[in-house]
Parts: structure tokens; C-alpha cells; sequence
């Protein structure tokens, strides 16, 4: 015998607006303002634009634990003349950027890691000036102090932790470019295991103790993690890349744009702590990006080249909409 539901169906509520997306996921509803059915999904992770910077600029630094509402760039440049190197440094709320404190020297191409109340700028490149490249800043939430220099200089390493537990790992010298690896404990740096493979404008994500170091020089593929003791190998990017922004944790980071030596991307990739997986494109491809974010489910990027960018975008996994439903 047929049941009650079998023969009525279910009743779908009638609303006059679309209620929030986020929060009725797998709802039908009819909004009777439209005559339409409607489902509210979730997605795979998108991008979505956020408010443009100041001061557009590539290879800045950023606070890479940061979210979408409290983000922080500093440094960069806005050109290819010395004199275009930038100081300037900006937090983010989530919807505007406001310019704060500069930095002390500006510089390029350093390992910036922290969040907008404890950030750090370590090494780079600066205008005219080799001792740059071995500057150490640190930010307390207001101003920017010169703390004890990175003890091999060079740019383009790459970067995780925060101001009193950071890792800086390999970066480019003449007359190549190096795998070792410095950790920073809030007042001096210590050697530690070199990289399995020695690259530089790679990213970093995680901590001094769960680490990870991905892609860098020309079209590299390679991920490495850190145990606080050695790297490891683990599985690789699907399109190897460097010059990209990355942020997140050993077992859910994520990295968005780079190039591969002329390509510039807009590849979005998410990790889960054993694969990489492609998600939602950049609205804009662009390199020498910043970014930050608390894992991989959400973040910022800000800047990049080409030329030079302020536009912003912000990821978000699962991204919500709200469909018509269609019927026939």
C-alpha cells in the first residue's frame, strides 16, 4: 500500500525573498516575489573580488595567517627601477585596505609570515642597497623594528610560522640558488636540515614543526614537509609553478596564481595533506602575489604582475548560490 508521502509528496514552503544561501543548503523553496522554485548548493571553492589596495605592487610580503578580514601586505615594488621600491604597508578588514606604519626599508622578494598585530619581513632584495637582503623587521601592531639580521642574506625563500616561531627555507644568492633552512624563535636564527632540493620563489604554509615548502625556481612541481627535524617529500603540485601566494597548515594549504617561465597563472590548488587538487580559478592571473589565510577553506590574495595590481580577490570553500530550478 502506498504510503501517506508516496501519494501527497512533500510541501514546499512559499517565501517572498531568498533566504541566506549558506544556511538552507539542500532547501527547496518557492519564492513567490519570482514564481520560481528554488535550491540553495554548495560548490566547489570560488574566488570573489575584495577591495583593491593602495598602493599596487608585486612581490610584497604578507600576513600569511591572516583571514579575509584581517589581512596585512607590506613592501614590494611598483616597478623595475630601484627607486619604485616599496615600504608602504596596508591592513585589510575585510572590505578596504588602510595604509599604517611603513616599513623601515623597502625591499622585495623577503619571507614575510605572522598576522596584522605580530608580522615579519625577513631578507629580500632592497633599492641600492646589498645589506637589505639580510634585514629582519618585525611589526607589533603599530610600528615596524629592525631585529637580528637573517644570518645567510638572499631572496625569495620561502616562509611559515609567526613572529616568535618562523621558518625561512632556501631563497636565491648569487651565484645560485640554496635549500638551507633558518628558524627564527623571536630573537635569533638557528640552521637547521637543509631542503631535500635547493629552490627559491617557492611558498611555505604551517609552522617551524609541521612545515611545508612548495614549488619555486622555473616550473618545480615539488612539495617538501617539516617535522621540526627533516624534510620529506610528498606528492606533487599538478602544475608546477613559483612566484605564487600560499597560506594554510600541514594538512590544508592551498596556493593560487605563479608562472611557469613565461606562463602566468590563475590555477588554484588545494592540499589536504596528501594530494593536490585544482579548484576555482583567479579572476586575474597575475605572480608575485600575497596572500593569507587560516587553512585552505578561505583566504586573500592582493597584488601581483603583471603590471602592477591592487585588485584583491577572496576564496571561499564551499562557495554557496542560491539556483533556479527548472522544470519541464
Amino acid at each position: 500500500m502506498a504510503t501517506y508521502k508516496g501519494i501527497q509528496g512533500y510541501s514546499v514552503q512559499k517565501l517572498s525573498s531568498d533566504p541566506t544561501a549558506s544556511e538552507t543548503v539542500g532547501q527547496l523553496w518557492y519564492n513567490s516575489s519570482s514564481g520560481k522554485f528554488k535550491i540553495s548548493v554548495a560548490g566547489a571553492g570560488a574566488w570573489s573580488s575584495g577591495g583593491n589596495l593602495n598602493t599596487g605592487r608585486a612581490a610584497p610580503g604578507s600576513a600569511k595567517t591572516g583571514t579575509q578580514t584581517t589581512g596585512m601586505v607590506f613592501g614590494g615594488t611598483g616597478g623595475p627601477l630601484d627607486a619604485s621600491f616599496v615600504d608602504v604597508t596596508e591592513k585589510y578588514d575585510g572590505t578596504s585596505w588602510t595604509e599604517v606604519n611603513d616599513l623601515n626599508t623597502a625591499r622585495r622578494t623577503g619571507v614575510g609570515v605572522g598576522t596584522q598585530t605580530a608580522a615579519q619581513w625577513a631578507c629580500g632584495i632592497g633599492p641600492g642597497s646589498p645589506d637589505a637582503s639580510v634585514l629582519n623587521e618585525i611589526y607589533d601592531g603599530t610600528s615596524w623594528s629592525e631585529e637580528a639580521a637573517c644570518p645567510q642574506k638572499g631572496q625569495g625563500g620561502a616562509g611559515a610560522g609567526i613572529t616568535t616561531a618562523s621558518l625561512k627555507a632556501g631563497g636565491a644568492d648569487a651565484p645560485g640558488t640554496t635549500g638551507n633552512v633558518q628558524t627564527w624563535n623571536g630573537t635569533a636564527w638557528t640552521e637547521v636540515n637543509n631542503l631535500l632540493v635547493a629552490t627559491a620563489y617557492g611558498v611555505g604554509a604551517g609552522t617551524t614543526t609541521a612545515g611545508l615548502c612548495i614549488g619555486g625556481q622555473g616550473t618545480s612541481d615539488k612539495t617538501e614537509s617539516y617535522d621540526g627535524t627533516s624534510w620529506s617529500e610528498e606528492n606533487d603540485l599538478n602544475t608546477g609553478r613559483n612566484k605564487q601566494a600560499g597560506w594554510g597548515i600541514q594538512t590544508a594549504a592551498i596556493i593560487a596564481g605563479g608562472t611557469g617561465d613565461p606562463p602566468v597563472y590563475a590555477l588554484t590548488e588545494q592540499y589536504d595533506g596528501t594530494s593536490w587538487t585544482e579548484v576555482g580559478d583567479l579572476a586575474t592571473a597575475r605572480k608575485g602575489l600575497a596572500g593569507g589565510g587560516a587553512s585552505n577553506s578561505s583566504g586573500y590574495v592582493a597584488g601581483g604582475e603583471p603590471p602592477y595590481l591592487q585588485a584583491t580577490e577572496e576564496f571561499n570553500d564551499p562557495s554557496y548560490a542560491i539556483k533556479t530550478v527548472t522544470v519541464s
